[in-house]
């Protein structure tokens, strides 16, 4: 079933792809009936983890095992050839029962070792779309490497995170039109962290690129990312998910959240038909 890459063009600053991730995965959770797997591809970060669960707490209360969960464990299994698509949940943690899991990021704490893992994630990457309707991944920034660009080459969507920054968009928007892979995959450009007050809206981003197609985003909120930094995102969402519209910036932020979900689903929306 579909992979879905959450991606920026650019390594060498901040475009939200994970806080991106995380919003829109609860809200296909929240409003959708599949059942999705998060997972991610970083080094020495647990960003996502962090927005669904209080890792501090799960550690100190003994349900942190690190040895036989997530993405080291799979690795293990790969290399042993006993890894098969139906196991992967045994080894990924309920965000959502029977809608949303995650598997852990590597516990590695060297590069070697990191990167030898990394080897293995193309691979786990799609022994898990063969078991889960959708598989949303967070991706390392950038492409040179070789492991990311397999996962992009998997993919059937990519969510191409941007910022508000006009360096940063004049790279990105280059990219949109010489990289060979945005020109093969189809893409959702969206905006995380977007301050709808700023010169640089969406709208007249669009316009000051020639970009067609809509741009999404994902309010900054602030509720939002103290819930990530509490480990209660997905609780946030479901709190929240009736706030008006127009008095209420959480519930400006959903409805922002839930335009870009429908992207992603009406891109998928042939393939999902098959599951």
């Amino acid at each position: 079933m579909p992979i879905v890459s959450f991606w920026s063009t650019v390594e060498s600053t901040q475009t939200a792809t994970t806080s991106t991730i995380v919003a829109a995965a609860c809200a296909i959770a929240a409003k959708k009936n599949y059942t999705s797997l998060l997972m991610q591809t970083h080094y020495q970060n647990m960003d996502l983890e962090t927005s669904f669960f209080n890792m501090d707490k799960l550690s100190q209360k003994g349900n942190l095992d690190i040895a036989d969960t997530g993405i080291d464990a799979l690795d293990r299994l790969l290399r042993s050839n006993k890894l098969k698509p139906e196991n992967i949940a045994n080894y990924a943690k309920p965000i959502y029962k029977g809608k949303l899991e995650l598997l852990y990021g590597t516990f590695k704490n060297d590069k070697d070792s990191y990167d030898r893992v990394l080897e293995t994630m193309p691979l786990i990457t799609d022994y898990s779309s063969k078991f889960y309707d959708l598989v949303l991944v967070d991706l390392n920034r950038g492409y040179n490497s070789g492991e990311i660009n397999q996962i992009l080459q998997q993919s059937d969507l990519i969510v191409l995170t941007l910022s508000q920054k006009l360096q940063v968009l004049k790279k990105i928007f280059k990219d949109i039109d010489e990289l060979k892979i945005l020109q093969e995959k189809p893409i959702v450009p969206v905006i995380g962290k977007y301050d709808r007050f700023s010169k640089y809206t969406n709208k007249n981003i669009a316009r000051t690129f020639g970009y067609k197609k809509p741009i999404y985003t994902i309010p900054y909120n602030t509720q939002f990312f103290d819930a990530c930094n509490d480990g209660t995102a997905l609780e946030f969402f479901y709190k929240n998910q009736n706030a008006d519209i127009a008095t209420d910036r959480n519930g400006y932020f959903i409805n922002e959240t839930l335009k870009l979900s429908d992207a992603i689903l009406a891109v998928l929306d042939n393939k999902l038909a098959k599951r």
